[in-house]
């Protein structure tokens, strides 16, 4: 579970990130992401109904990235808001895929600590 303050909540938080946010695109989802004057980085996930209409399966989804975004947290560069849009396409893949993914778009957008 991500603690609060790493959680992307507000509304206006949300269209800030969809309007002025660099995108990024893969098959199984979307990573926008724009600089904040925080700290530490927020995190966003967004799965809605087309995905699936099953509660259960968006629910699920919103699990696996969430632990694969705490997972990663301690790596990546602080100061940043990243919204993840999930496509209708993630439902089919596991969690080693997922992650596997998303860590791919987090060097792309070069978001990683360098390595001492």
């Amino acid at each position: 579970m991500l603690a609060r303050q790493l959680r992307l909540v507000k509304e206006k938080d949300f269209k800030k990130i969809f309007k002025q946010g660099k995108p990024f695109y893969n098959k199984i989802f979307r990573v926008k992401v724009l600089a904040n004057e925080l700290k530490n980085n927020r995190y966003g996930i967004v799965i809605s109904t087309k995905v699936s209409k099953k509660a259960v399966e968006r629910n699920k989804l919103k699990r696996q990235f969430r632990a694969v975004l705490n997972e990663f947290d301690k790596k990546l560069i602080q100061g940043f808001d990243l919204a993840v849009i999930v496509s209708p396409v993630a439902l089919g893949h596991e969690y080693k895929f997922i992650k596997s993914e998303l860590e791919k778009i987090l060097f792309v957008l070069k978001l990683f600590k360098a390595k001492k």
